[in-house]
C-alpha cells in the first residue's frame, strides 16, 4: 500500500520553497520509489480548509530550482482565527482534520517561516503525523 505524503506552503513566500519541495520529492522518491504519493495541497493552511488538494507527479518537481515562488503556491491564513468561526461559517480545526482523513494521508509536511508551524499543534491528532 503506498504511504501518502501530504505537502503545503503557507505564509508569506520565502526564498527556498521550491527547492525544499524538490528535496524532499526526491527523497521519497528515491527511498521508496512506487510506494508513495505526494499530495500538494494549494495556497496553504487555506487549501487544507477547503480541500485544495492533486496528487503530484515526480515530473512536476523537475527544473523548480530556479523558480521563485512556490509551485504550490501559499496563503497566510492568521493562526490566531484558526479557532474562530468567521463569517464564512467554517470550522477551520474541523475542515482540516476532514479533509486530511478524506485524502487519507499518512503525514503532512507544512513549509514556510515560524508562523507555518504556530497551527499545527491546534489541528493535529494522535492519528495525524506531521
Amino acid at each position: 500500500m503506498k504511504k501518502r505524503v501530504g505537502i503545503l506552503t503557507s505564509g508569506g513566500d520565502c526564498p527556498g520553497l521550491n527547492a525544499t519541495l524538490r528535496g524532499v520529492a526526491k527523497a521519497l522518491y528515491q527511498r521508496m520509489g512506487e510506494n508513495v504519493e505526494i499530495i500538494g495541497i494549494a495556497n496553504g493552511y487555506s487549501g487544507l480548509i477547503n480541500g485544495d488538494w492533486r496528487v503530484m507527479q515526480p515530473r512536476e518537481f523537475s527544473g523548480i530550482l530556479t523558480v521563485g515562488g512556490t509551485i504550490l503556491g501559499t496563503k497566510r491564513t492568521p493562526f490566531k482565527l484558526m479557532r474562530v468561526v468567521g463569517e464564512d461559517n467554517v470550522d477551520k480545526v474541523a475542515a482540516m482534520k476532514k479533509n486530511y482523513q478524506e485524502m487519507k494521508l499518512d503525514c503532512l509536511l507544512c513549509l514556510g517561516g515560524n508562523g507555518t508551524a504556530c497551527p499545527r499543534p491546534s489541528t493535529t491528532t494522535s492519528s495525524a503525523p506531521t
